[in-house]
């Protein structure tokens, strides 16, 4: 038998995963390592069991806690944890978390190099460092096809752009709303 987690990472990114019962119970806040796209990732889990399944079950149907199925095809089960985060992986992910500001500055200098008119809100490297995504946002479409080759020669990584309404950029950055409460991560 398996639990569904949820599990948060830098931002508003969040996904679901699986955990064994038979091993050590696991809790909110515990740091784990999972397989995202092309690599590894570390976040937090933020909730277990039935909370978590219902919550999956409510945002997606493309797993196999959704009722839907698309395509005709089977839906794809959730990627189990790795494995719980060691002291040695969370110092990696704060150096990594600061070196997310670095990479930001470079590649808003890289932006306007190009002369394209967007606005660089974040930036944030994957676990593994395997992947560097780049958050902005820009009021029309922006042709940075030459940007990612010069960034990808840059940082020696896959690059992704990722474009985003403000709402989420405030969200992404922990703005405040007119209600006076944080901005909702939803």
């Amino acid at each position: 038998m398996t639990q569904t987690l949820e599990v948060r990472f830098k931002g508003t990114r969040k996904g679901y995963f699986t955990w064994p019962d038979s091993g050590e119970p696991i809790h909110v806040g515990d740091p784990v390592i999972v397989e995202v796209e092309r690599g590894r990732d570390l976040g937090r889990v933020t909730a277990v069991g039935e909370v978590a399944a219902k919550k999956c079950a409510g945002s997606c149907s493309g797993c196999a806690l959704g009722d839907e199925v698309t395509d005709g095809n089977a839906p794809a089960p959730l990627k189990p944890v790795l494995r719980r985060a060691t002291s040695d992986d969370l110092k990696i992910h704060t150096e990594i978390r600061r070196s997310d500001e670095d990479a930001r500055l470079k590649v808003i200098q890289r932006v306007r190099g190009h002369e394209l008119i967007m606005k660089v809100s974040d930036t944030e490297w994957q676990w593994d460092r395997n992947k560097l995504t780049i958050y902005f946002t820009a009021e029309k479409r922006v042709d940075f096809r030459a940007l990612v080759r010069d960034l990808a020669s840059t940082f020696r990584t896959r690059i992704e752009l990722r474009q985003i309404g403000v709402r989420d950029e405030a969200a992404r950055l922990s703005g405040v709303g007119r209600c006076g409460r944080e901005y909702c991560r939803q």
